[in-house]
């Protein structure tokens, strides 16, 4: 998770993304908990709310970040199954510049 074992862990910055999962995490209970009760109180249909999140899902706003999720989760995915090629791609860019 967020807390690290290594040398350079920083508890402000820890602190700070223990606070931001625990936000999300807050904001997808509080959802789910009025979606339940819209649902309950036959407002809307479960059919309806996947049709509405499809369509929001795919706006250009979310869709970006969406993608961009998925892609470095692939990358990285990657970079678990083959940490040499990952480290020498880090390495390489290094080299060259195109991080600090």
């Amino acid at each position: 998770m967020s807390v690290s074992n290594d040398s350079y862990y920083k508890p402000e910055e820890a602190l700070q993304e223990l606070m931001l999962q625990e936000r999300i995490l807050c904001t997808a209970i509080d959802i789910q908990a009025l979606l339940g009760l819209l649902v309950d109180k036959g407002i809307i249909t479960k059919e309806e709310i996947d049709t509405f999140r499809f369509k929001v899902m795919n706006l250009p706003k979310y869709k970006n970040s969406i993608e961009e999720i998925e892609r470095l989760k692939k990358d990285f995915s990657a970079a678990k199954d083959n940490p040499e090629a990952y480290l020498k791609a880090i390495l390489n860019a290094k080299i060259n510049g195109k991080i600090k």
